[in-house]
């Protein structure tokens, strides 16, 4: 086991998931937003929350196994749910405990809740996203072994923190952010919105999601780092139509996703938000890198 779940006496204990992982494992598993769909494609429980919970909970744990992981490896789950009410909790907790009765999951990892103004179908009411850690294959260490004298209890790397040239030293200075962080050989970056030095959004949608990938670059190379090292992506979007996050997002994120990592296929969770940080703005870009 290379996660260990903990409550700290001073934080509430919630019985549905910890406030703490603690993982020694040395290889890291990004799984997509998971979303209700059979291997078909097909929506599974269209209208019925706790049916989607489940189905996507379930196809997390289907990508954890294909990844040589399974949900005890998970050190956070994400949980996003369209027009989140707190009356749609027992429907959502529900879904859980069919999921976990259905996969064999006792895994209660540290977990956060997103209410979104939108998903990528209208018909998908939730998405569930996940980051495990594991050991190397062969990696266990022998029975008795102290955690101190295990290779994957090495202390990592020190934090380096970077700020883009232009905007970002002016978001260090104002704000006090960086815009990326590296440990070792991972690259963490804050969302990049289209904005220009000058933090001007353009007119046109479809040049201000291109100008965030660029941003993105941008940032990357302070840390070292390209969008072909870029392993998971979350992008955040102000929907063009009510309860769908739009066609123009969709083709244009495919498009430079596609062009910008080579085919690479990162791991990509799309979700629709009613705001973002600045009037008028409406993509924001964030993603980890692995050199």
């Amino acid at each position: 086991m290379t996660v260990t779940l903990s409550n700290p006496q001073d934080l509430l204990r919630v019985d549905a998931y910890h406030q703490v992982a603690v993982a020694t494992g040395s290889r890291q598993v990004f799984v997509a937003g998971q979303v209700s769909w059979d291997a078909d494609g097909a929506t599974v429980g269209v209208g019925d929350l706790a049916a989607q919970v489940e189905q996507s909970y379930a196809n997390v744990a289907a990508a954890l196994r294909h990844a040589g992981a399974s949900t005890d490896d998970v050190v956070r789950l994400t949980v996003y749910a369209v027009d989140w009410t707190p009356d749609k909790m027992p429907a959502l907790l529900d879904g859980l405990a069919r999921a976990a009765r259905r996969t064999g999951s006792t895994a209660t990892p540290p977990a956060t809740l997103i209410g979104v103004a939108a998903l990528d179908v209208p018909e998908h009411l939730v998405e569930i996203e996940a980051t495990a850690v594991v050991g190397e294959p062969g990696s266990a260490p022998a029975a008795g072994t102290r955690p101190e004298s295990r290779p994957e209890s090495r202390p990592e790397s020190r934090p380096e923190f970077f700020a883009t040239p232009g905007y970002g030293d002016r978001q260090l200075e104002r704000m006090g952010y960086s815009q990326a962080v590296r440990i070792g050989d991972r690259v963490e970056i804050s969302g990049q919105g289209g904005w220009d030095d000058d933090f001007a959004f353009p007119a046109d949608l479809e040049d201000e999601i291109v100008r965030a990938f660029d941003n993105v670059g941008r940032t990357l190379a302070t840390a070292g780092a390209t969008w072909a090292d870029v392993v998971h992506v979350n992008s955040y979007h102000v929907p063009e139509t009510p309860g769908f996050i739009g066609e123009t997002h969709n083709r244009v994120m495919v498009e430079q996703l596609r062009a910008r990592t080579g085919g690479r296929a990162p791991v990509w969770t799309e979700t629709g938000v009613l705001a973002l940080g600045a009037p008028g703005m409406r993509v924001e870009i964030r993603v980890t890198a692995i050199v």
